[in-house]
């Protein structure tokens, strides 16, 4: 049975972002892992799966190439979204024996990059990690397409999941997940819109449009506008060329929920949030440990703060609709001398951003008028061009159900060809603070006294968030 028109439409310009990004190997994926109280087995599994997909045909979507031309030159306008033929259990689920979970693993998960023009396979992939040493610990890992999902997307299809798992049965396999013509029924009348047309969020305002006109007609205007405002002060980098090696090194820590009511009741007393504290420490954590031997003349970093755009919209949106509603607020600030002060800083400088929605504006401008295939391939084999960090706090993640509750989580995401340090932090029902941090793997050969440079940053940014907010 073909896929009806009607199961079909173009990507929008959030969508063919993302579309570049995977097809030109510019990035790789993300993962929310998290271990339940109790075991999954295939059966229980692929019910769930079965049930899940069957409520939301969003999770059996993909982008298909519709003419020859070159995507570059068509900067993606010719892909099409469509609703897959078929999606088989064995084909999204593998289940893995480990001797343990660790950042290896993560590093197996950041190696797999999604097929896009394939009609049985979706823009998601489970692999279930069950640990060989007696009463060892099952994980579950989503990982993701950025394309058709954020972070919180992540969180929510863990969420759905272990709702369903609530009622599906052990008793019976779905080898089948998803049957176009078997379950034609159950598919909308028309395939899910794009979230980026569902708001105004990246609509530029009045100045912004008035810019990206001036930029195109007025001869010398960049120019002249940078001699009014100055461009932004060099920011830290390594002197190796961005190549795309797409290869990210991870470590992680927790914090225990007596440890984070500490560092909250520090961020409340002096107004900043959590997300504020955690940059600004893993910033002078990297100051006295990394950047101490990684030398640069530069003497500002750069941080990219991922603000959720749900925040805006009504509940229908917030709670919860799939899809990329996320975006990067850029913040540079000079070497930090005071933590507190820095913060501040950080804090005003973030909520400004929310509050004008600047960012957002600024995406939708880059994304809608510029060519994302000239984007990503100006920053190849040049020196720079990386933020130094960008921070994604997806905050306290409530349970769905009380018979299926996470005890671990994280988040993981590739350091790409865009930034030099990651870090993803998820808080559990129990406020339990899980931070991920991955880097590019150029870190792992440098020492700070003897010993791996980030082994010592890790150590280093644990002490500051602890004794920082005593």
């Amino acid at each position: 049975m073909l896929i009806q028109p009607n199961h079909r439409r173009k990507p929008e310009f959030n969508e063919r972002y993302y579309i570049c990004r995977t097809i030109e190997n510019y990035s790789t994926n993300f993962s929310i892992i998290v271990q339940y109280n109790r075991q999954i087995s295939h059966n229980l599994l692929s019910n769930a799966l079965y049930s899940l997909i069957k409520k939301n045909s969003w999770f059996v979507q993909n982008f298909f190439q519709i003419d020859q031309r070159n995507p570059a030159t068509a900067n993606g306008h010719n892909f099409e979204v469509r609703i897959l033929e078929h999606v088989k259990f064995n084909d999204v689920v593998k289940f893995h024996q480990i001797d343990k979970f660790d950042e290896i693993i993560m590093e197996s998960l950041n190696d797999h990059i999604f097929s896009m023009n394939n009609a049985t396979l979706p823009l998601w992939k489970i692999n279930v990690f069950e640990e060989m040493r007696p009463n060892g610990n099952q994980f579950i890992s989503v990982s993701f397409d950025h394309s058709n999902y954020d972070g919180l997307s992540g969180v929510q299809l863990q969420k759905d999941l272990a709702k369903e798992l609530l009622t599906a049965k052990d008793d019976l396999f779905y080898d089948v997940l998803f049957d176009y013509q078997r379950d034609f029924g159950n598919l909308p009348a028309k395939i899910l819109p794009a979230v980026d047309n569902l708001t105004d969020l990246f609509d530029l305002g009045v100045l912004s449009s008035s810019n990206s006109i001036l930029k195109k007609w007025v001869p010398f205007y960049d120019t002249i506008c940078g001699f009014i405002w100055p461009s932004d002060p060099p920011i830290f980098d390594t002197d190796t060329p961005v190549t795309k090696n797409l290869q990210t090194k991870y470590k992680f820590l927790k914090l225990t929920s007596n440890q984070i009511g500490q560092i909250s009741k520090y961020c409340r007393s002096h107004g900043i949030t959590l997300t504020t504290y955690f940059d600004i420490i893993c910033i002078c954590a990297l100051q006295e440990t990394v950047f101490s031997v990684v030398k640069s003349s530069a003497t500002h970093t750069s941080s990219l703060v991922a603000i959720n755009g749900r925040r805006y919209y009504s509940d229908e949106i917030k709670n919860f609709l799939y899809g990329t509603l996320v975006c990067g607020a850029p913040i540079i600030l000079p070497t930090i001398e005071n933590k507190l002060e820095a913060m501040q800083i950080f804090h005003q400088e973030m909520t400004n951003d929310i509050n004008t929605k600047k960012s957002f504006q600024s995406t939708g401008n880059l994304l809608k008028h510029a060519n994302v295939w000239e984007y990503f391939q100006n920053k190849i084999n040049k020196i720079g061009g990386r933020f130094t960090l960008t921070i994604s706090n997806l905050g306290k993640i409530s349970n769905s159900n009380d018979i299926f509750k996470f005890e671990q989580m994280y988040f993981v995401s590739n350091t790409g060809v865009v930034y030099n340090f990651v870090l993803n932090i998820t808080t559990l029902p129990n406020g339990e603070l899980t931070a991920v941090v991955g880097y590019i793997p150029e870190f792992e050969k440098y020492e700070l006294n003897n010993k791996p440079i980030m082994n010592t940053f890790m150590e280093k940014f644990y002490d500051l968030l602890i004794l920082t907010s005593s």
